[in-house]
């Protein structure tokens, strides 16, 4: 009988961590107009175009999840944002305007900088950084 709440604890953190590896940013937040359109000073390196999720650094207990696709419409750019923080857990899901030049992009959201260095993309927080970004599936 004790083993049985411990059971569930351990069903309950499965079902979470999975749930946490799981991107936010669906094809239908992506459908659609852009609600808000990058200011482009110089068109995006090619590979900033899509969707990238940050790794997940070592070094933080709880780290903050970000995720953004950078979309071309017609002759224009768009970014969706997503961030979780890893404390309070609060969340922002939305187009965010944002600022590229070639090989990079500055969300306007919280200045994070994404950008492109030997082939891969890259995450700077306004106090961290560089992080490894990946390729969504």
């Amino acid at each position: 009988m004790r083993r049985a709440p411990l059971l569930a604890c351990m069903a309950l953190c499965a079902i979470l961590c999975a749930c946490a590896s799981l991107n936010a940013i669906r094809p239908k937040d992506l459908s659609g107009t852009p609600t808000v359109y990058a200011v482009v000073d110089k068109a995006p390196n090619p590979k900033l175009v899509g969707c990238y999720v940050r790794s997940r650094p070592e070094e933080y207990v709880r780290p903050n999840k970000y995720e953004f696709c950078l979309v071309k419409d017609d002759d224009r750019y768009a970014m969706f944002y997503y961030i979780l923080d890893g404390k309070s857990l609060a969340t922002y899901k939305a187009w965010t305007p944002c600022r590229i030049d070639g090989d990079s992009v500055i969300s306007g959201y919280d200045g994070s900088r994404y950008f492109v260095k030997d082939d891969t993309v890259w995450q700077m927080t306004t106090v961290g950084g560089p992080h490894r970004m990946l390729p969504m599936k």
